[in-house]
């Protein structure tokens, strides 16, 4: 099992570098994803995208300023409370985004489709059960 998790790590990390023409790493990737995510909910400011994340607003604040050199994320300035940062993807880095989604949804529909479909209710449940565990 903790081959098959770093088998898919590496196979994501591989298409990924591709995508980006090696720009990008594995967590920047997914940086700009909660930055998406975040920004969906109206939630994409420093403390939303870090809680998302789990990590300390200082980790967040030094990967945001390499994605910002790299021109895939910028900030824009709340206009009532001037404290307020939010972190926005550029048109690039929606472009990865999107690719980096449409991945994922490859590797589950492969996946799905080996399973029975009286299967796919226990399947599910281990699923949830794993994204338990590494949420603790």
């Amino acid at each position: 099992m903790v081959d098959t998790f770093y088998s898919i790590l590496h196979e994501e990390e591989r298409a990924l570098e591709h995508l980006s023409n090696g720009k990008l790493t594995l967590k920047e990737i997914h940086l700009i994803e909660a930055v998406y995510k975040e920004e969906q909910k109206s939630n994409n400011t420093f403390s939303g995208v870090a809680n998302n994340l789990r990590i300390s607003l200082g980790t967040l604040t030094e990967a945001y300023k390499k994605l910002e050199k790299k021109g895939y994320l910028t900030k824009k300035q709340d206009k009532y409370d001037k404290r307020v940062y939010y972190i926005m993807p550029t048109p690039i880095a929606l472009l990865i985004n999107d690719e980096h989604t449409k991945w994922h949804k490859s590797l589950i529909d492969a996946m799905i489709k080996t399973i029975p479909e009286n299967d796919l209710p226990n399947f599910i449940l281990a699923i949830k059960n794993l994204r338990d565990f590494f949420r603790q």
